[in-house]
């Protein structure tokens, strides 16, 4: 995988090698960033369940001020930080539970990127997409992969639908706070 375009275009971006972790087709990555295509310059972004950090490197390729990167395996992080060895950005790579970080953090963020295992339960999703709209500045982005065929989420009452895609069995839902 490489990244789409911005400062870094072109790098390559590695993935472990494990069933239970799933890139992002290029495809869906690519219509995530052409609609928040100026969403990024000076954004401090929040990857969750991040993964090999995909989302949150194209982010500091398109100008995102810090970005920080939230996973609970230890294979992930060790991905992320490899994959960011010779980037020059503001960022952090947290080995943390998703909700547990999310209900602890005071910070405020432009985009979240949610990334979630397919197999996550619905409840815990809206629980934490809720908690979630309490760390978003006016005009954030909340961005969600889900599998086409999982269950509709519940949107919290300060949160609007701004954008549903499906690609493939990728199913991205963009949130935007109101």
């Amino acid at each position: 995988m490489k990244v789409i375009a911005g400062i870094y275009k072109g790098r390559n971006i590695d993935t472990i090698k494990d069933t239970a972790t799933r890139p992002m087709m290029g495809i869906a990555r690519e219509g995530i960033f052409n609609t928040l295509q100026f969403s990024f310059e000076n954004a401090d972004v929040l990857d969750l369940f991040a993964g090999s950090g995909s989302m949150g490197i194209e982010a500091l390729s398109r100008g995102a001020k810090y970005v920080t990167f939230i996973d609970s395996s230890p294979d992930c992080i060790k991905q992320i930080n490899k994959n960011l060895q010779e980037y020059k950005n503001d960022y952090s790579v947290l080995k943390l539970d998703v909700s547990n970080y999310i209900n602890e953090v005071a910070s405020k963020y432009d985009i979240v990127f949610y990334d979630p295992p397919f197999e996550y339960v619905t409840e815990d999703i809206n629980a934490d997409i809720s908690e979630i709209g309490n760390n978003l500045n006016k005009n954030a982005f909340i961005v969600i992969h889900r599998h086409s065929n999982s269950s509709s989420i519940v949107l919290p009452n300060d949160v609007e639908l701004y954008k549903e895609k499906y690609y493939g069995q990728s199913k991205i839902l963009i949130l935007r706070k109101k």
